[in-house]
């Protein structure tokens, strides 16, 4: 099981939460709304990211960021490029809460595991070139 205390917490509102969340939207049924496809695997995928730390589940989505340098840093590191975003973000700021969304607990674990995922101050230079 992956943990996410290598990420931080950050202080929302009253509450101490850890800067990897999770985005219950892809739970959801069709069109985001009604009930999820598989109940069962909803449930496990709920209690897996509870397990794993996270304590910040808001309701939400976005679209993800698609670039061939992350795609291309990814290659490197052996990770998704959605990884790499989320651990470049981590990186980034310590004010930015991460609520990467998922439906499976495979897809949960990749999205924790970016709390993990060390990037190099050369890799975080590559990165950056993204954003400006």
């Amino acid at each position: 099981m992956a943990s996410i205390n290598l990420s931080g917490t950050f202080k929302l509102g009253n509450r101490v939460v850890q800067r990897v969340g999770y985005g219950a939207m892809q739970l959801a049924g069709p069109g985001v709304f009604g009930p999820p496809k598989n109940h069962d695997t909803a449930l496990t995928v709920l209690r897996e990211a509870v397990a794993s730390g996270v304590n910040h589940i808001p309701l939400g989505g976005f679209t993800p960021l698609q670039s061939s340098t992350l795609s291309d840093v990814a290659g490197r590191l052996k990770v998704t490029p959605m990884v790499v975003a989320l651990a470049w973000l981590l990186h980034r700021s310590p004010n930015i809460l991460l609520i990467p969304g998922t439906s499976s607990v495979a897809h949960l674990r990749e999205n924790l595991a970016a709390a993990q995922l060390p990037l190099s101050p050369q890799t975080l230079a590559e990165l950056d070139g993204i954003a400006s």
